[in-house]
């Protein structure tokens, strides 16, 4: 039975969440560091987890990913309700009075945490849905959590896009080596919606439609983000549209700094196999549970149709300095102690896992990167 409750763990935290937003006032703060040393630290002292074990009763694996959606829509709710003066009934005059005692400083608590858990069971649980392509519920339900970061392209650039170029430089989800980390979210941002606008305007025309029709996915994406924005000015005017924009703008740089991280300076000549060493993996049992088994990442990479319960702990393959918000954290706030942390790894990867094309291409990118540390002898 611990084998599927453990996958409660992240729909308990964003219902922690709703509780901590009710308070009010220095309470999301409290959350956040609640939050951030129950992953940190429970990934350095808890280990790995590299079992696989058989599930039989998959509803409940699904229910697991599912009950994260009313509850983070919640949790932005109040977030948004929290930065207006929308009245509530008399059964709500206690959180009205927390409301009230709410600072600007305490929003910024608001902002930083809805943002992690936008990312985590939004963004990331959206991830998963949007892998099922002929799910039309999946499909459905995940695209309306990548609305809450206005990223639509993610469900057709991310499974149409970088599953198949990733790793090589047509990919704009892979960084290079000793890229800028900041740079790197733009550009990602920018090409990512550009290049799913292409497959979808592509696949519309062979179906002798016009790109410009509702039929469109890129515009039934904004749409949907347009009408989460506009709920937010009907809660609390312009306040809760910048408030939910905010939340959501925190939801995709997280997102992105894991896209960095994933699969940071590894290269793969276009058109070879995909393999497990194209992707850093971590078997941290912490970041496993919260992020339903994401961080392990070649699995994923290897056969995309997987459910998140499917997905093996290989061994051999690449392994990340640490858990997945530690590593996130240095990615955006000390890129230069990432990199430092990194250069063994990719120099063992060049040595140890890189095919003699890839180790070219590695060359390459070594000797661009200005980074003299990463050059090998």
């Amino acid at each position: 039975m611990i084998k599927y409750l453990r996958f409660l763990a992240t729909p308990f935290l964003a219902a922690s969440g709703v509780f901590f937003a009710l308070q009010g006032q220095y309470w999301m703060w409290v959350y956040y560091v609640i939050f951030a040393a129950i992953i940190i630290f429970g990934d350095i002292f808890l280990g790995d987890n590299k079992t696989h074990p058989n599930y039989k009763s998959t509803g409940w694996l699904n229910f697991f990913l599912y009950i994260n959606i009313p509850i983070l829509f919640l949790a932005v709710t109040i977030s948004v309700w929290m930065v207006g003066d929308m009245p509530l009934p008399n059964w709500g005059t206690t959180f009205m009075d927390n409301r009230s005692a709410t600072t600007p400083f305490h929003l910024v608590g608001y902002l930083i945490v809805m943002g992690l858990l936008v990312a985590s069971a939004g963004t990331n649980v959206g991830h998963e849905l949007t892998h099922r392509k002929r799910n039309k519920l999946d499909m459905f339900l995940g695209n309306w959590l990548l609305a809450l970061t206005w990223d639509c392209a993610f469900a057709i650039e991310h499974v149409y896009g970088h599953h198949k170029y990733v790793a090589t430089s047509k990919d704009p989800a892979t960084a290079k080596r000793g890229q800028n980390p900041y740079l790197f979210i733009i550009r990602s941002t920018i090409f990512s919606h550009r290049n799913a606008w292409i497959i979808e305007n592509d696949r519309l025309k062979r179906q002798g439609k016009s790109p410009f029709t509702i039929h469109n996915r890129m515009i039934i994406g904004y749409l949907r983000s347009g009408m989460l924005t506009f709920g937010a000015y009907v809660i609390s005017g312009w306040a809760g549209v910048v408030m939910l924009l905010l939340i959501g703008m925190g939801g995709k740089v997280m997102l992105e700094g894991v896209n960095y991280m994933e699969h940071y300076g590894l290269v793969r000549q276009e058109g070879t196999p995909i393999r497990p060493h194209h992707s850093w993996n971590t078997n941290k049992r912490i970041s496993s549970i919260f992020l339903f088994n994401l961080t392990r990442h070649s699995s994923h990479h290897e056969n995309a149709s997987l459910e998140y319960w499917e997905l093996k702990a290989y061994p051999n393959a690449p392994v990340m300095p640490g858990g997945y918000l530690s590593c996130v954290y240095l990615v955006l706030f000390a890129p230069w102690i990432y990199h430092r942390i990194m250069a063994p790894k990719l120099k063992d990867w060049d040595i140890n896992y890189a095919s003699e094309e890839e180790k070219k291409l590695a060359h390459e990118q070594n000797m661009a990167s200005g980074l003299s540390y990463l050059i090998l002898a």
